[in-house]
């Protein structure tokens, strides 16, 4: 019987928990049909842990204070010996931390590595990298390349598709999304905001997310007078809200392998993104998107003035983004993916 450990210790509800809660059902068939188990790990009171509150079968929840805490550390040991895992997957450094001390040496360690930033472990552990970009860093710094995987993101078939430009009359609405840090770029967006009301163009944008970032933002948005034109609107539902927008902008600095970029290349949205590692695996130039430099206002500010200016031309773009999406990253390609990089990883176990 082969029994897998799947955590994840985040406190929120962005991007490495939706891939957390993507990959556990998938490792729960898996192990099935090996007569096994998957127990999925989340930090106590999260806000996966609230959500998933009445899932069958229920996720393990336990503390994450720090990686040396006694209590954190003792509960990562418990769970262990209750599950007798042959592998343990993690997503993020500190489940990976916590329960390589925790397991027996025997055990097969795997992380899911979602940015630039993650330890390395040559004996007995696989990367599993959200991006290539990501997997030939692993490689980069020492890790054998047969213990080393990519598996892109994957987003649901959205139930929903855009409209953009269906409606004569409305302004044109620039739709962004994100967790509000300084790594997702949306002060740029603001700046081009500004350039280009001072280019007389109409228009409207929403920017979706919370964080840390929002009181510096909104003084942003209030510096360059501009509350009648952009508005933090909080959370919303990704696909419903993306729906809504006539163009995309990601004006992100890093990225691992986004998914809210997927989700807006899936609902059929032109799309205006950094030309960063992550994005530029996901978008071809011209093709299905545009693609320009991090932190340059102007740059944004072009791209989205040419997305507005060619209805025709920006539909076609949203069009190519979507069936790229659908055939390459949807949830049978991530089954697929995930699944025969588990049979490697549990054939060396």
């Amino acid at each position: 019987m082969t029994a897998i450990l799947h955590a994840m210790l985040g406190k929120g509800l962005g991007g490495l928990e939706q891939v957390f809660l993507d990959y556990q059902p998938i490792l729960e068939t898996w192990t099935a049909r090996r007569g096994g188990l998957c127990a999925g790990v989340v930090r106590a009171g999260s806000k996966v842990a609230q959500a998933q509150a009445g899932r069958t079968p229920p996720l393990l929840s336990m503390p994450a204070y720090t990686d040396w805490d006694p209590l954190t550390l003792g509960a990562a040991r418990r769970i262990v010996k209750a599950v007798k895992p042959a592998i343990i997957l993690s997503h993020g450094q500190r489940p990976a931390r916590l329960f390589a001390k925790a397991a027996p040496k025997s055990t097969r360690l795997a992380i899911c590595v979602h940015k630039p930033v993650f330890d390395i472990e040559t004996t007995r552990t696989d990367y599993i990298c959200v991006g290539r970009h990501l997997a030939d860093l692993a490689i980069e710094r020492g890790v054998p390349a047969a213990h080393v995987h990519f598996v892109p993101n994957a987003v649901k078939i959205p139930t929903v598709r855009a409209t953009p430009f269906a409606e004569p009359g409305r302004p044109p609405r620039i739709v962004a999304a994100g967790r509000l840090h300084p790594k997702k770029g949306f002060d740029v967006l603001i700046a081009a905001a500004a350039l280009l009301r001072d280019r007389g163009l109409s228009f409207e944008v929403e920017i979706a997310g919370e964080g840390d970032e929002r009181a510096r933002l909104e003084g942003l948005i209030a510096q360059h007078a501009l509350a009648d034109r952009v508005r933090l609107v909080g959370w919303r539902d990704a696909s419903a809200f993306l729906a809504t927008g006539d163009v995309f902008a990601f004006p992100s600095y890093q990225e691992g392998f986004p998914l809210v970029l997927l989700e807006a290349m899936a609902v059929g949205l032109p799309v205006a993104a950094s030309a960063i590692p992550g994005p530029d695996e996901m978008i071809v130039e011209g093709v299905s998107g545009r693609l320009l430099p991090p932190g340059d206002a102007v740059a944004l500010a072009d791209a989205l003035a040419a997305l507005v200016a060619d209805p025709a031309g920006s539909l076609a773009l949203g069009e190519k983004a979507r069936e790229a999406v659908l055939a390459d990253y949807g949830p049978d390609s991530l089954a697929r993916r995930l699944g025969a990089v588990v049979d490697d990883i549990a054939n060396r176990a």
